[in-house]
């Protein structure tokens, strides 16, 4: 497959364009290709075969579906890295409803969701080399195929839109996601943010959470912080999680 025409897009911001018919991983490849030339880059592969998921957990990646890393420059406040999988949420989110004429959803921290369908996963990461600090965005989207998996269950585009295409799908991506890097550059972090309280599941609403081998039953969802974490409050009592995994499994 051809990327010609993306390609020209991502000049315009500064990324080079690297497209491969298979990788472990195009979260390592990215690496790679920082550490030998400190750029910025935007990886396609067709399929990946050590694909990495949340937390380690294995990627299933067959041809037909979208692999991409890329990394940007962050001149601005590194505390603040999260806004990044926002911006990238919301930016798949609302892809996928202009491809799929639905009304997607973001499951915290890292999930969309269509129908109560896993369809994409995110993953970013902070790296640090010379004098530049890289934020590495990684993502898939289930396109021709979706694994089979026990605890929750999974879709692609084609399932829901037969004429989906994987050039459309990308190219729509950057278009959304640099408008929204644009409010970044600007600070703009509020509007950002509130777009992706507009697509959380669970906002608001009893959640169960397990945090490590801990399972919180009945919190309320107050609030997302831009560092990231979730606001919930257990009787009365207020704290912000950083990493867990949210029970809840509808929508």
């Amino acid at each position: 497959m051809e990327y010609d025409y993306i390609k020209e897009i991502l000049e315009n911001y500064g990324l080079k364009l690297k497209h491969y018919q298979s990788t472990e991983s195009t979260m390592d490849t990215i690496k790679e290709l920082i550490d030998y030339h400190n750029d910025c880059y935007f990886v396609i592969s067709d399929c990946q075969i050590k694909g990495k998921g949340r937390r380690g957990n294995i990627w299933y990646s067959p041809k037909g579906n979208v692999y991409i890393s890329f990394n940007l420059n962050m001149q601005k406040d590194m505390s603040n890295y999260f806004i990044y999988n926002i911006a990238t949420s919301i930016s798949i989110s609302k892809m996928l409803d202009n491809i799929c004429n639905v009304k997607s959803k973001i499951k915290w921290p890292n999930d969309i969701k269509i129908n109560g369908k896993k369809i994409s996963g995110i993953m970013t990461e902070v790296l640090k080399l010379d004098d530049k600090n890289h934020i590495i965005i990684g993502f898939g989207i289930n396109v021709e195929s979706s694994p089979k998996i026990n605890e929750y269950p999974t879709t692609y585009t084609k399932e829901i839109n037969p004429k989906s295409d994987i050039k459309n799908i990308i190219s729509l991506f950057i278009k959304y996601f640099f408008n929204y890097y644009s409010k970044i550059q600007d600070y703009d972090y509020e509007l950002i943010l509130n777009e992706y309280k507009n697509k959380l599941l669970y906002l608001n609403e009893n959640i169960n959470l397990q945090i490590d081998d801990s399972i919180i039953v009945n919190a309320k969802f107050e609030d997302i912080n831009l560092d990231g974490s979730m606001k919930i409050n257990k009787n009365g009592s207020v704290q912000n999680v950083y990493s867990a995994r949210i029970l809840n499994d509808r929508n």
